[in-house]
């Protein structure tokens, strides 16, 4: 039995019979790593609220044979997920986060960019309720370092250079902007002036979209464009929107 020590951020956490609880963390070494806390639901001084979802930890676990789930031995808070619970939209933006971190990577694939990406999100919601540009610049960022983020720059068929062109056609088939000439032949939506290069600021954080229906439509490219190539139901996302969209 192998002792690990590393960082995590607390994706979730369940009961698991009386006492003990199922924690998932997403570590800086190892990525996803289901473990068990016993008697965590028993014991306040033990953990002493350290296993709360959102937190940063340095977390000491054993693990049997580098598989299945690990056993927490000790954890210690690095930040508190403090701020976050004084506002619903703080908590929705955080909750939407780390199911998508969850439900988005495997098991002990190591991923130090994502969490990263991560930490930085819930620095910022802690102090700030989240806006829309908000919440998609995390998660275009996000997406680009899984290796799912939409072509926003070029002809995502023939990879023609549209810094010329109106960029006001998307394929969500495709999963990005089309130029005119292909366009003429391949489904897509056109979009309002304005969608694209709002999906773009957003990424960069330059700015934001200029009216409500503008960013309405980036919103709806968004959700058409990771149900076609992701395929995962967040749960989360529909109280997100409630709240936040």
């Amino acid at each position: 039995m192998a002792l690990h020590k590393d960082e995590a951020i607390i994706l979730l956490k369940r009961a698991y019979g009386e006492s003990d609880r199922i924690i998932h963390l997403f570590t800086l070494g190892a990525g996803k790593v289901a473990a068990i806390a016993k008697g965590a639901g028993k014991s306040q001084k033990r953990f002493m609220n350290t296993l709360e979802p959102f937190n940063h930890i340095h977390v000491e676990y054993f693990e049997k044979h580098g598989r299945g789930m690990v056993r927490i031995e000790n954890a210690d808070l690095v930040a508190a997920n403090d701020g976050i619970e004084t506002s619903i939209r703080k908590a929705c933006a955080a909750a939407f986060f780390a199911e998508f971190v969850d439900r988005l990577t495997k098991e002990r694939e190591p991923h130090a960019q994502l969490f990263h990406a991560l930490k930085r999100l819930i620095d910022s919601v802690r102090g700030n309720d989240p806006t829309y540009a908000d919440v998609l610049h995390h998660q275009l960022g996000m997406l680009e370092t899984l290796g799912y983020h939409p072509n926003l720059d070029s002809c995502v068929y023939c990879g023609a250079d549209m810094i010329r062109q109106k960029k006001v056609n998307f394929s969500g088939e495709r999963g990005g902007v089309l130029c005119d000439a292909c366009a003429r032949s391949l489904p897509h939506r056109v979009c309002a002036e304005g969608t694209i290069s709002g999906l773009i600021s957003a990424r960069t954080r330059c700015g934001g979209f200029d009216n409500r229906a503008v960013e309405r439509e980036a919103q709806e490219i968004m959700e058409s464009f990771i149900t076609y190539h992701i395929d995962v139901d967040l749960r989360s996302y529909r109280l997100l929107k409630t709240t936040v969209f």
